[in-house]
């Protein structure tokens, strides 16, 4: 019975022995950063525009711009109402109408961003919208843009760019900082 045991006890110590030793890790620690986009895609050098924002939070980037407010209502549905508001200037270009005789947009001047720019401004994930805005310093984008009924091509610097998506008459915001109108 002896030698059983003692053949049981020299086979469990060879198979112990015979083990890969277990190797420790140190954790690595990162220095404080600016907040990440929670959004990138999975190459981290190319940077999303598009986003979720039933989980994005305050201090979140979203396509270089910084989430200073999130509100959603009815995160339970898959088209959400949202209404996100961003700190950070983006240049973009496209196209703009100071709004004429409209039922809903009478004198407001409103720009469609053109493809080419699309990506450089943050969007809902589930909103099928073009993009587009109205100026909140109208009287500024009146100077710079000219009077209701002009509409044209520009490239437009922005900043405080919102995100205002509900199912009804509703538009995203921005505030107009230099304009380059196109000659085309």
């Amino acid at each position: 019975m002896k030698r059983i045991l003692s053949a049981i006890l020299i086979v469990m110590l060879l198979a112990g022995c015979s083990q890969k030793p277990v190797e420790t890790v140190e954790p690595v620690t990162q220095p404080a950063a600016e907040p990440v986009n929670s959004y990138t895609k999975q190459n981290p050098e190319e940077e999303s525009n598009l986003f979720d924002a039933r989980k994005a939070k305050e201090g979140d980037l979203v396509a270089g711009l910084k989430i200073i407010k999130v509100q959603v209502d009815s995160p339970e549905l898959e088209d959400y109402d949202a209404y996100v508001d961003f700190e950070g200037e983006v240049t973009v270009s496209g196209t703009f109408k100071h709004n004429l005789n409209d039922e809903f947009l009478d004198h407001e001047i409103s720009f469609r961003v053109d493809e080419e720019s699309e990506a450089l401004l943050p969007k809902l994930d589930h909103d099928r919208r073009y993009v587009w805005f109205m100026f909140m310093n109208h009287d500024e984008a009146e100077k710079a843009l000219g009077d209701a009924g002009t509409e044209g091509k520009a490239t437009v610097t922005i900043r405080n760019y919102s995100i205002n998506y509900a199912h009804t008459e509703i538009w995203n915001t921005a505030e107009l900082v230099k304009t380059e109108i196109s000659s085309e």
